[in-house]
């Protein structure tokens, strides 16, 4: 990543020290340059228009150079230059062109050209050449003023608002200095902020994945084995073979199935029968042949029943459940029920290690953006209901 594009305050702080002193600058110029007949010019007020024109054409010259993004810094730099020397000239020959009594007052039209200019560089140049423009324009301001009848040095440093000048360029460049800073501490912040939430995604996504995989191993192997543990299984079942030969394939991360194109919808009732075929119980299955879904959504539903019927072989102490699916007609989404007569139990003693309801059932209908929802109280059964909302 590039340093402007890691620290997008202090950027934008850039662009605003070379645009808004473009445009004040000029503004400040041209209206100036305006008054210039009513700051009774010795010379008359000929001299003060031509000068005052001159004063207009190159602001517009100056805000048009300056204005538009994409300048290159030399190109920059010379225009500031010649800015300052042109405010320099002007200032030079205030004598002609601003009366003695204005002048001492600060109310002559050159005043605040100068004083603006001294007050742009800061934002727009480094300190070492802000600092030269400064005391070049003051020196300028300073001399025009003594060469003006009646007035002294003195008079353009105190009366005249040339000593003034120096304190609005270092207050000038203190707000710069200090508005940088505070960039810079924005764009600390911000790397800091954009690392931690990319810190937090990637733990979120290697705890998903962790737990994928204790998913894939809990509807796998694990199951197998704990039946053959528990001596559920002799060896001898027909369907055991197929069963491992299929959490090989999962445990391998081949899925069953061709690959889903993009948006593919997939019919629900043949893997809600493949379930109920794998089933260690009898499965009584109402599923329309019409009914159909996303197939990441199929398989998060055949998945889930398939666990949730697991759950009845193992602690229902039954040996019949029943699958329902039905279209929601509010949401058009889809409901798979599977309940049975079992022994039931409390959903809210399940502990957070019990993967066959936290990973199997709940993460898979949460992945696929649905929901489950277990009933169940002892004596009574348990239905678990499977919710996808369209």
């Amino acid at each position: 990543m590039s340093d402007s594009a890691a620290a997008p305050v202090s950027r934008g702080l850039r662009r605003f020290g070379r645009r808004y002193p473009a445009v004040g600058r000029a503004a400040v110029g041209v209206l100036c340059a305006v008054a210039s007949p009513f700051s009774l010019p010795p010379r008359g007020p000929g001299l003060a228009v031509a000068a005052a024109s001159a004063v207009v054409v190159w602001n517009l010259v100056y805000l048009g150079a300056l204005l538009p993004d994409g300048r290159s810094c030399r190109l920059y730099r010379a225009v500031c230059a010649v800015d300052v020397v042109l405010v320099c000239g002007l200032c030079l020959a205030k004598p002609v062109l601003v009366d003695p009594g204005q002048q001492i007052a600060s109310l002559g039209w050159v005043s605040p050209i100068a004083s603006f200019t001294v007050v742009a560089v800061q934002f727009q140049l480094g300190i070492p050449a802000a600092a030269a423009a400064t005391a070049a324009v003051c020196a300028a301001f300073v001399a025009g003023a003594a060469m003006s009848p009646g007035l002294t040095v003195w008079d353009g440093v105190f009366a005249g608002g040339g000593g003034w000048m120096v304190v609005e360029a270092v207050l000038a460049r203190l707000l710069w200095v200090l508005l940088q800073r505070a960039g810079r501490e924005a764009d600390r912040l911000m790397r800091a902020r954009f690392d931690a939430e990319r810190t937090a995604a990637t733990a979120a996504a290697r705890r998903s994945a962790q737990r994928a995989h204790w998913a894939t191993l809990h509807d796998t192997s694990a199951s197998t084995l704990l039946m053959i543990g528990l001596g559920t299984v002799r060896g001898t079942e027909a369907w055991l073979p197929g069963q491992v030969r299929r959490d090989i394939r999962l445990l391998g991360g081949v899925r069953d199935g061709p690959p889903d194109a993009e948006g593919a919808e997939a019919a629900l009732e043949p893997a809600l029968h493949e379930v109920a075929r794998a089933a260690r119980v009898r499965v009584e299955l109402d599923c329309p042949a019409d009914l159909t879904a996303p197939a990441a959504v199929v398989r998060a539903l055949a998945g889930a029943a398939a666990e949730a019927l697991e759950n009845v072989a193992r602690h229902a102490g039954a040996e019949d459940a029943r699958v329902h699916a039905r279209r929601d007609g509010e949401s058009a989404g889809i409901e798979v029920v599977v309940a049975d007569d079992g022994v039931g139990f409390d959903p809210t003693a399940v502990g957070a290690h019990r993967f066959g309801l936290a990973l199997s059932v709940h993460d898979r209908m949460d992945a696929a953006g649905g929901y489950a929802v277990v009933e169940s109280a002892s004596g009574r059964g348990t239905v678990v209901r499977l919710r996808w909302p369209r």
